[in-house]
């Protein structure tokens, strides 16, 4: 989505939308009820003043849209009503921001349950929208609203937390973070069986007891994702990207034969847990806390099999800038990271452990990683360690086109969605080492560099392909590189408006 679209708690410059954009939306099908008219002329004595909360959408500071959640029957209940879209945004995905931030509200104000009354006749793509969020449908009473055939219910599970009782926080020194190094206080655990998610919880960090023959230890069950949450200027932490995340460890979690996330319990999990460790997050230049989700395979068997048991766990650690120098990479000749029909695309175990080696190899030769090909004579390049590759080439932004030998970076999503702000056209196409050697030896190789969560962008001083060294133009406060990344840590620290809905506060 890319617009400034912002949700806002209720301030009286709503009061005209809230009634517009309501009753246009009730009239195209009904008249209005007595109690349409009360709530929407007075929505600050039937909602606010009840211990509700009203939500706008707003573009450029016009509203777009309005949610509005108030107490119903009873301690933890809320009721969601009164949400509608203007007419040209409907269909474009406002809704569902609407119903998110909807039930994040729910959750500030204490509920346990969400409520809504609707019609599935005249409704329809409404009520797809609510059973997608979570809704299911429960027993309609009758006359609370006379247009209504459908009553729908959301419960709010809260995940049970074990705190520590010793936070380790105070001994760290957040200006002397190594990466990797350090977890923060809590993990969160849940476990699959008998087909379905189960009983996910929040403990002290702690070590795994596993037997010898559990099936992740021999055959490969294992998937990851990495994730980042950020310390925003105000104070507050936001989390980037979590949708993007719940479809990449889907798709990894697929080709890996092991059963899916549900993205209520992934996005409950990682919004849960990093709001319990906030106090990890550091707030130091290019630092975060760092996200690994991970799922493997829990069977105690060693006959080759896919399990029929997993367990999911998160665990969070505060991380320093992870390349603060431009490095030097050499184009691996011999070894490949993934072969077509393989599991390049996915985040699992092997694809990581089958690049330890050469990379070894290049750094006794005094490289920092490798640029990984696809073994073709023409040396098409696919990724750079453990990250997607950009070049900027004639200041155009090049990167390979994403296939199933190259992970769908989160991180390179983003740039090539911020390169048309900094006015770079971006060309996702082949591209092989030969014809950086070429456009190196014309001067047109302005950049090169790695993109991912870890790094951000790591940019690259040196490319060696084959025997030639190509040395690019030192790294500027100008270099594209430098000005994404910044870019993208003014979006995440809420220096600059969050106009894609990237960021999850918390």
């Amino acid at each position: 989505m890319h617009h400034d679209i912002q949700i806002s708690t209720w301030n009286s410059g709503f009061r005209e939308a809230f009634y517009r954009l309501n009753r246009a939306w009730i009239e195209a099908d009904y008249p209005l009820e007595p109690l349409d008219i009360a709530v929407l002329s007075e929505p600050e004595k039937h909602i606010l003043a009840a211990g509700g909360s009203i939500l706008a959408a707003t573009e450029r500071g016009v509203v777009i849209g309005v949610v509005a959640l108030r107490p119903y029957g009873g301690a933890g209940s809320y009721e969601l009503t009164k949400m509608a879209v203007d007419v040209p945004w409907r269909g474009r995905g406002i809704g569902k921001l609407l119903m998110q931030a909807a039930i994040d509200e729910a959750r500030k104000l204490g509920a346990t349950r969400v409520i809504l009354y609707s019609n599935s006749r005249t409704s329809g793509p409404a009520v797809q929208l609510y059973r997608k969020m979570g809704f299911r449908e429960i027993p309609l009473e009758q006359g609370v609203y006379n247009r209504a055939d459908i009553k729908m219910e959301r419960i709010l599970d809260t995940i049970p937390i074990q705190k520590t009782t010793h936070s380790r926080l105070p001994e760290v020194d957040m200006d002397k973070l190594s990466f990797g190094e350090i977890v923060s206080d809590h993990m969160l655990l849940a476990d699959y069986r008998d087909g379905a998610w189960h009983s996910p919880h929040i403990v002290p960090f702690g070590n795994l007891e596993m037997p010898p023959h559990t099936l992740a230890l021999h055959y490969g069950q294992l998937v990851w994702e990495g994730m980042k949450a950020f310390r925003m200027t105000d104070g507050r932490v936001s989390i980037f990207r979590i949708p993007k995340h719940i479809e990449r460890i889907n798709r990894s979690l697929q080709r890996m034969a092991m059963p899916p996330m549900p993205a209520e319990l992934f996005y409950e999990s990682i919004r849960t847990l990093v709001a319990l460790d906030a106090g990890w997050v550091p707030s130091s230049p290019g630092s975060a806390l760092y996200i690994r989700p991970l799922v493997y395979a829990t069977d105690a068997r060693f006959g080759v099999k896919a399990s029929d048991t997993y367990r999911f766990i998160v665990f969070t650690g505060p991380v320093p800038v992870y390349y603060p120098k431009p490095v030097k990479v050499k184009v691996e000749e011999r070894f490949i990271r993934a072969a077509p029909g393989g599991t390049g695309y996915a985040k699992c175990s092997g694809n990581y452990g089958g690049a330890l080696y050469p990379t070894q190899l290049a750094r006794a030769e005094g490289f920092d990683q490798v640029l990984w090909t696809d073994g073709s004579p023409a040396l098409n390049i696919e990724e750079s360690g453990t990250m997607n590759v950009m070049f900027v080439i004639d200041g155009k932004v090049v990167t390979p086109p994403l296939s199933d030998t190259i992970l769908e970076g989160i991180t390179r999503d983003s740039i090539i969605t911020l390169a048309a702000e900094l006015g770079y056209p971006v060309e996702q196409r082949t591209i092989s080492a030969l014809e950086l050697v070429e456009a190196h030896q014309r001067g047109a190789l302005q950049e090169g560099f790695g993109v991912g969560t870890a790094a951000v962008t790591a940019s690259f001083e040196l490319i060696r392909v084959l025997d030639k060294d190509l040395l690019l133009p030192p790294v500027t406060d100008d270099s594209f590189a430098v000005r994404v990344r910044q870019l993208l840590q003014d979006i995440r620290s809420g220096q600059r408006p969050d106009v894609y809905g990237w960021n999850t506060v918390v």
